[in-house]
This record gives C-alpha cells, structure tokens and sequence, in this order.
C-alpha cells in the first residue's frame, strides 16, 4: 500500500497493488471521559485530565453499542456520502478504545446487527476494520464487507 495523498476529508488515498481507493479513519471509546483522560495525555499541548474511574455495567454491550453509532455516525456525513459520490466506496477504520471489550469480541457479539444497520445504509464503504494498538503496530479484524457479485 502507498499513501498517494491526505486530503482530510478522506484521512488518506492510498494505493492498493496499482488501485487507488480512501480510507476513513475513525475512534471509539468506552466514554467520552475515557476519550480525553486518553488524547489529553497523549497532547503535548494539553493539561492531562484522569480518568475518573467509575463502575461500567454492561462494558461489552455499551462497547458494541458505541461502536455501532460511531459507525452510523461515518455513513450519515455528508462530508463522506460526497467522497464516496466522487471517488466510489472506501474502507474504514474504527479504532477501539474500550478497556474491556475486544474488537473480536465486538463482531462476535454484535457484528451481525452493525452489518444489518449498514446494509440501510448506501455502501459508501467497501469493508469496515476494527483495530486495536497491538505491540508494535496494530491488529485489524473484518466487521463487514461488501459482497461483490459476478
């Protein structure tokens, strides 16, 4: 793969074996506390604000459930829906940042109800990745992917 550019919006167009395609790059948290406990102590620009430990309920469920609007959240930008009018479907990718929960966990919990409410959607995406930071690098995992028909 070679980044032929970063436009902002799409995060970047890249080069696949010669095919141009678009990346969206997107986060999901845990909560929006645990997302500036965590980009706040990764700023150089910004005062650290802890995370104020609390009691999550149901953290598997309320991960699928942020992970499922996050997404929705992408194929309903307008920004995005005109990309994929220009440039055709892209792929994105979904950072997961919930403490307790894996991006396995969330397919194989709700990975089937997330691809049923993209399917309402137009395939603005050709497949859907959830990641994690993963040693030195990342580890992705297909949620969803277009079938091509022949």
């Amino acid at each position: 793969m070679d980044i032929i550019s970063r436009p902002d919006p799409p995060d970047a167009i890249v080069s696949f074996d010669g095919q141009p395609n678009w990346i969206e790059i997107t986060d999901a948290f845990q909560s929006s506390a645990w997302a500036r406990s965590m980009t706040t102590y990764a700023a150089e620009d910004k005062v650290h604000i802890p995370y104020q430990r609390g009691v999550i309920h149901e953290p598997d469920k309320e991960a699928c459930q942020k992970v499922k609007e996050v997404i929705i959240n992408k194929y309903q930008k307008q920004t995005i829906k005109g990309i994929y009018q220009t440039r055709g479907a892209g792929i994105l990718l979904v950072g997961i940042y919930t403490p307790l929960t894996t991006p396995q966990e969330i397919i194989e919990l709700a990975g089937k109800e997330i691809s049923e409410v993209i399917l309402d959607h137009d395939p603005i995406f050709n497949s859907v990745y959830l990641y994690t930071n993963f040693e030195n690098g990342h580890r992705f995992s297909l949620l969803h992917q277009v079938s091509k028909t022949i």
